[in-house]
């Protein structure tokens, strides 16, 4: 039976159709839109059942996703990879063909090969935005991914915290190369991420105020980063150094152009210093990480990191725990005293009360 309803503010529709209980919102506060809504969808169901409406493939929908979308290339690059994985299963099929058995298909093909969780996560989450992409141009009524919960079952890996020791650290700058070494440590120093890092133009820098300005962010959202002694001697001797060639960027090749991510000689790097299991990422998880046990406090990290929360920044909490044992100590300052109860003495008092208590009369 079709019908609307409120959840919140907002109007509901539901109905069934061929047997599947739809349910969509009607994104307004307004029953009188939200029933004329309903009556637009009835209707386009009822042309669909007739044929009236033309059905739309899978390969149609991510062709259109790619022509619209507007994200950061990084991310395009991902969704590129993430739709060639999800071809053999889905490009044959109509939208309104992908269903929960589908989905939970495409899962236990990809667990057979060995895949992790932690990527068929991945897939499922752009087959989740190319369907939600759908139910905006009409072309599908629900997104089945969501509605199906199959992500529920697979888990996420934990998050890497993996970070260079202070031993580690020395040993790999002893066998960096010259063009190398400024670019660990201010990765070390700062926390910035790769493109960040090798991005940084000149004129972001100001070393009267002592920290970086940076526009262009993972997050959008430009942020200003602090620099300690050691990166302000090393971004001057970069600036100062005689056979610096004109660039904008801060870390430049001989031509002027910029790096762009030192990626071959970092690995060959850390294969010399005996360093294993450690990627250019992992060199701000070591600033993270020195900057918590060295006592600094988790939200000021969050915002040199550039998070949007501090969840992302909790993993590295697990590093100190002296602040613990501080509040510890200092909750226990207002508890009760307890008395000391000597339990030799009070058995004897207990003892030498049951004896002066009258016997029972016989």
């Amino acid at each position: 039976m079709a019908a609307v309803y409120k959840r919140g503010s907002t109007w509901w529709v539901r109905f069934r159709s061929n047997g599947v209980h739809v349910r969509r919102s009607a994104k307004t506060t307004k029953k009188v839109e939200a029933q004329v809504f309903l009556q637009r969808l009835l209707e386009e169901h009822a042309g669909r059942a007739r044929g009236d409406l033309p059905r739309h493939t899978f390969v149609e929908a991510i062709e259109r996703f790619f022509q619209e979308t507007r994200v950061k290339p990084a991310t395009l690059r991902c969704y590129t990879s993430n739709s060639r994985t999800l071809g053999p299963i889905f490009d044959a099929l109509y939208l309104d063909q992908i269903t929960k058995r589908t989905i939970a298909e495409f899962v236990s093909v990809r667990k057979k090969a060995g895949v992790t969780d932690t990527t068929i996560r991945r897939d499922l989450a752009f087959l989740s935005v190319v369907c939600a992409a759908a139910q905006r141009w009409a072309w599908m009524d629900t997104n089945p991914v969501t509605a199906s919960g199959s992500k529920r079952g697979l888990r996420e890996s934990r998050p890497r915290t993996r970070f260079l020791s202070h031993i580690e650290f020395e040993r790999l700058m002893a066998a960096a190369s010259p063009n190398l070494r400024p670019a660990i440590i201010l990765a070390v120093e700062t926390g910035m991420r790769r493109e960040e890092l090798f991005g940084l133009a000149v004129n972001a820098i100001d070393l009267n105020r002592r920290e970086v300005h940076l526009e262009k962010t993972k997050t959008s959202a430009p942020r200003r980063v602090p620099l300690s002694d050691s990166a302000i001697v090393t971004i001057r001797n970069l600036l100062d150094a005689p056979d610096r060639p004109q660039s904008t960027y801060l870390l430049c090749k001989e031509d002027g152009s910029r790096f762009g991510d030192m990626k071959k000689g970092f690995s060959a790097a850390c294969r010399r210093a005996r360093v294993e299991n450690i990627r250019w990422h992992d060199l701000r998880h070591t600033f993270a990480s020195w900057f918590v046990q060295r006592g600094g406090d988790l939200y000021k990290l969050s915002r040199i990191l550039g998070h949007t929360g501090l969840q992302m920044t909790s993993r590295y909490g697990h590093l100190r725990v002296e602040d613990l044992h501080d509040e510890i100590e200092r909750v226990a300052q207002y508890r009760p005293q307890e008395r000391q109860i000597d339990l030799p003495a009070r058995a004897r008092s207990t003892v030498q009360v049951e004896d002066r208590e009258p016997r029972n009369p016989q």
